[in-house]
């Protein structure tokens, strides 16, 4: 997860801002570009890829709100018996360090036009509703959310 690998041409790379604890075994990340600019827009429920020096892809969700351009924000839980990108991200991802990450793209979008939203996540599930609660807030739009993780200690946000 650094600038000396080879990642596609069109990846963006971004500084590690701030890590924040949300629950047990899960961090969120903002990051944030490397000069002054603005990163690509986003709609609630999109995600990025995350490429790791050793040729991994791994996909997260973005959870922050989708009107800001200065910085994402992605939730990630750390699985012990996993693929290992969520391990590593916890282990070695650090405030400050650099990260190569697609734009984001979106393939469970949000249906405004709803009268009532249900949104349902359990556990690290949440992240895309996050962004979703956001933006139907913004909306004025009527919406509840159901969601259950394995322990309390594991509820996200």
């Amino acid at each position: 997860m650094d600038n000396s690998i080879a990642t596609p041409a069109d990846a963006l790379h971004v500084r590690v801002r701030s890590i924040t604890y949300l629950g047990e075994d899960v961090n969120a990340y903002e990051v944030v570009p490397l000069d002054s600019a603005e990163l690509p827009s986003f709609t609630a429920g999109a995600h990025i890829d995350l490429y790791f020096r050793d040729g991994r892809i791994r996909q997260y969700s973005l959870c922050g709100d989708p009107t800001e351009t200065r910085r994402y924000v992605f939730a990630v839980q750390k699985e012990e018996n996993g693929r290992g990108g969520s391990k590593a991200i916890h282990e070695i991802v650090h405030a400050g360090r650099i990260l190569a990450i697609s734009a984001p793209r979106n393939n469970f979008p949000l249906r405004e036009d709803a009268r009532h939203h249900v949104l349902i996540a359990g556990g690290i599930g949440v992240t895309p509703m996050m962004s979703m609660i956001r933006r139907l807030q913004a909306i004025g739009a009527s919406f509840e959310l159901h969601y259950g993780a394995r322990t309390r200690g594991r509820l996200a946000f």
